[in-house]
């Protein structure tokens, strides 16, 4: 291969060939930086589908915790205890008559 001179600004810029050897680890580093380049996209975009799963679950809890906040704010009135006596452990009013039937 021939040298290439060119002028600029009152020098001389001389251009070399360039060996063979260079130019495979150019092109091995461009390959490599680009199958790393890949590899961070494709961990990148795991990190987001997780992230993404944790935001759902997130929302999912938080509506747990707005329910039970509210059954814990409505567990001290009159009304809910009394609902509670009669659904979970089958009590009634002094007031109220019983009939069972006889089986």
């Amino acid at each position: 291969m021939k040298k290439r001179t060119y002028s600029l600004k009152n020098r001389k810029v001389e251009l070399r060939p360039c060996p063979a050897s260079l130019k495979i680890v150019l092109i091995l580093l461009i390959v490599s930086c680009t199958a790393a380049l890949a590899a961070l996209r494709w961990v990148h975009n795991g990190i987001q589908a997780e992230i993404e799963g944790l935001r759902n679950t997130a929302a999912v809890v938080e509506y747990a915790n707005s329910e039970l906040e509210r059954k814990k704010d409505s567990l001290g009135s009159v009304q809910s205890i009394e609902e509670i006596a009669k659904e979970e452990l089958g009590m009634v009013d002094p007031d109220t008559v019983m009939i069972t039937p006889n089986n």
